[in-house]
């Protein structure tokens, strides 16, 4: 299906590409020069080519696994928040969101432009891998502008705030600990999470701002090109919710990178620091965060690592790095103070 469709999206572009790009001269060529692979979808590069230079797009094709009409209403869900973002971008001069080109929704597929630079998560694990990479200040400025351009994404669709709902959060990891009870995590690093997340719950007491939510604003999904920060997965976007929820995904996100042994505290301490002062979060803000990071981290423990039966000595190694490493983070975030 995937190829049938890029077939289809570049003899569509090669009509249409003049009248997405008025600005540039004879549309000479369509061309796509790779693609990557993933789980749900295929990313195909794609640039056409003007008399007078080139754009670059990306071309996000949906796999049929759930059959046809599955992958259209993937591309459709995608397609709508793609477009009412860009709208917000424009409306609200944010930039870093790409610019929807056409509509290829029946072909489950989404083709935007390509926002080209370096994901975060490269800047982070370059940093833990080359001495002195951080020394010239890459990384912190990566993760300031980070917090910068989600502070600003999240006021620009700011929806009125609401008080924190304790009762279901503390419901909410409580299932998740009995989750990952199941995949063993011990009882003292359960009582320590819940201990100290409901000693932080009952002493807030202000309304959390409510916004547009991202809910993959990670490493991975963002890139720092010559013109800023960059996102582009709006997939699993949620039309209102709380902002702390984009905010502790990125943070457990990148805590979570400690488990590999090559990338140490130091740094994923100095990305977060970095982070969080940039987005400009309280101390009673910071508290409020270190609980729903420790939620977000026992969220990817619960799910586990996809792997296939015949790989399943990698799953129990995972499995046993997580634990350890949830440990470590619940002693760090929830341990009462002395």
């Amino acid at each position: 299906m995937a190829e049938n469709a890029m077939e289809r999206i570049v003899a569509e572009l090669r009509s249409t590409g003049s009248a997405h790009y008025p600005e540039h001269a004879e549309l000479k060529n369509v061309r796509v020069v790779g693609h990557t692979p993933k789980s749900d979808h295929y990313i195909y590069d794609v640039v056409i080519d003007f008399a007078d230079g080139s754009e670059r797009l990306a071309a996000k094709i949906y796999r049929a696994k759930g059959g046809t009409q599955a992958a259209r209403n993937a591309a459709q869900v995608e397609a709508s928040h793609l477009f009412r973002v860009y709208k917000v971008a424009q409306d609200k001069n944010l930039s870093g969101i790409p610019r929807p080109v056409g509509e290829f929704t029946e072909l489950g597929a989404v083709v935007s432009e390509k926002l080209s630079g370096i994901p975060v998560q490269s800047i982070i694990m370059k940093a833990a891998l080359l001495p002195g990479y951080a020394d010239h200040g890459t990384l912190q400025s990566a993760a300031r502008m980070s917090g910068e351009w989600l502070q600003r994404f999240h006021r620009a669709t700011a929806d009125m705030p609401e008080q924190l709902n304790g009762e279901k959060l503390m419901s909410d990891l409580g299932k998740l600990c009995h989750s990952c009870r199941g995949e063993g995590l011990d009882e003292a690093s359960i009582n320590k999470i819940l201990a100290g997340a409901q000693d932080i719950i009952s002493r807030n007491r202000k309304p959390l701002a409510r916004s547009i939510v991202l809910n993959a604003f990670s490493p991975l999904n963002i890139v720092v090109g010559e013109q800023g920060i960059g996102f582009c997965e709006y997939a699993q976007m949620a039309e209102g919710g709380s902002s702390f929820h984009d905010v502790a995904q990125f943070l457990a996100s990148v805590e979570a990178l400690e488990k590999y042994p090559f990338c140490n505290r130091a740094i994923t301490a100095e990305v977060q620091d970095n982070f969080l002062e940039a987005y400009g979060a309280s101390v009673d803000e910071q508290q409020l965060l270190r609980v729903l990071k420790i939620k977000a981290l026992l969220s990817m423990f619960a799910q586990g690592r996809n792997v296939k039966e015949s790989a399943i000595r990698k799953k129990v190694m995972w499995a046993n790095v997580m634990k350890r490493f949830i440990q470590q983070a619940a002693d760090r975030s929830l341990a009462p103070a002395a």
